[in-house]
């Protein structure tokens, strides 16, 4: 009588293969997870990764998308719009006679709307070059992955940014000169400063260069010298007359961009995703020959404006406009 892995056999003689179901990574089905859930827990600790890796670049590099600089709308269910509400300021009060309340006015409002759109990205890691590569190659897919999605909601923006702005200021006689009037038109058009007292520019190396070119005897200070221990923002490299300068590729010469806080509106119909693929498991790679690592998100973005519709307060700017792109480099 043959002795089997699951004790006597009751056929007398054939063995009785073992079953791997039930097993576990301790080998005891009372103590661990089973082995199927290997590939999930490998996919878990994977996506894990690269969602960490999202956060701290999204934290590290993002330069447009930083915090406060933009407002969140809503999704409208049912639609593919984002929709963003404005209240309008009151008037101002009146003089009360005796017993007579004053007129009562409507709560004035106006919406503006946008639409945004579906964006992803794959990445591939062989089976080879995950055996003989020397480097880990699901963190490196993790830092690409993660950076690829900053990079297009960075971009999103970038354009949508300097499609508008408030009027510019006239070329004046220097480039520190530029700076303080188009400062000015935001302040004229009643555009908060940052809760750090200051308004933000967004500007390109080469503009950065002739900017610190003109104003370092007017007072520019490089952001290393600071002695407040304010934190710097990513991509400060100083500040001049009330603004704090960011520096980025993505903003063309000619086209630096001087805002407020909340400038534009920022809207995600569908939270951005990570996916690990694991090798193997269908027809399009029957040899396991392929593991997968890629992002999706539907999101859109638009400027804060109310064009046609004068809602708030001053008749400097109607619209609400909370930035302005200008040519700082320029002199009359």
């Amino acid at each position: 009588m043959a002795t089997t892995l699951g004790g006597v056999s009751a056929l007398g003689s054939e063995p009785i293969v073992g079953s791997l179901a039930g097993t576990t990574l301790a080998g005891n089905a009372s103590n661990g997870s089973v082995w199927t859930d290997l590939n999930s827990a490998f996919n878990s600790v994977v996506t894990a990764l690269v969602k960490k890796e999202v956060t701290d670049i999204l934290r590290k590099k993002a330069v447009i998308l930083q915090e406060s600089s933009y407002i969140s709308a809503r999704n409208v269910k049912g639609t593919n719009k984002f929709v963003y509400t404005a209240y309008a300021d009151l008037g101002a009060a009146e003089d009360l006679a005796e017993a007579v309340p004053p007129i009562t006015v409507p709560l004035a409002f106006d919406t503006m709307d946008f639409t945004g759109a579906q964006k992803g990205k794959i990445v591939a890691i062989s089976d080879l070059a995950e055996m003989f590569n020397p480097h880990e190659q699901y963190g490196i897919a993790a830092e690409k992955i993660a950076w690829n999605m900053v990079d297009t909601m960075e971009l999103l923006a970038a354009v949508a940014i300097q499609a508008g702005g408030l009027t510019k200021a006239v070329a004046q006689a220097t480039v520190a000169e530029n700076i303080i009037a188009n400062a000015l038109i935001l302040k004229v058009g009643e555009v908060p400063t940052f809760e750090d007292g200051f308004y933000h520019c967004l500007i390109s190396p080469t503009d950065a260069a002739a900017v610190m070119a003109d104003t370092g005897s007017l007072g520019w200070m490089e952001s290393l010298k600071y002695s407040d221990r304010m934190p710097l923002l990513n991509g400060e490299i100083g500040r001049f007359r009330g603004v704090r300068f960011i520096e980025t590729t993505r903003v063309a010469d000619t086209k630096a961009t001087l805002f407020g806080p909340e400038f534009f509106a920022w809207g995600d119909y569908q939270t951005a995703q990570i996916y690990r693929v694991a090798p193997g498991g269908d027809h399009a790679d029957p040899l396991a020959q392929r593991g997968l690592v890629g992002w999706k998100g539907m999101f859109g973005c638009e400027t804060i404006a109310f064009a046609g519709s004068t809602i708030t307060t001053p008749a400097a700017n109607p619209d609400q406009i909370r930035y302005t792109v200008a040519d700082l480099t320029t002199v009359a």
